[in-house]
């Protein structure tokens, strides 16, 4: 990745240039801190960014606010910041089916634990008159 080459991006009509020395530094050690819930839903795309993995859009509205450009994360699409980031030369990695996922849930299993018979408790409560 050529660090000193600009490039030219224009977002819902507001153009700005960056280069990826800008986007390294603005986005290394933003962490994962700087990111809101998205409703329950896990990003799919990331951008790497050293050894780090941040979701596309959260880190396109990082440099958006860095460059004061008055959009919000509603005004892009994932496809923008695929696009962006890319042209930038910085890989994009899809995961697909993270939170949620069975392995997330399997993991409480046996948090929980009763005495007793469901079936029984049941009989007991409505058989008896």
């Amino acid at each position: 990745m050529d660090s000193q080459k600009k490039i030219s991006v224009k977002l819902r009509g507001r153009t700005f240039d960056i280069s990826p020395a800008e986007t390294h530094q603005v986005l290394m050690g933003a962490g994962h801190k700087q990111y809101q819930s998205n409703r329950g839903m896990a990003p799919e795309y990331f951008v790497l960014v050293g050894d780090e993995k941040l979701p596309v859009k959260q880190a396109l509205k990082l440099i958006m606010d860095k460059k004061r450009l008055g959009l919000t994360i509603l005004d892009v699409t994932t496809k923008d910041a695929v696009n962006i980031f890319r042209r930038l030369g910085f890989p994009i990695v899809v995961e697909r089916g993270a939170k949620g996922s069975k392995i997330d849930i399997m993991k409480y299993v046996g948090a929980l634990n009763y005495s007793g018979n469901s079936v029984e408790d049941k009989k007991a409560l409505y058989d008896n008159p």
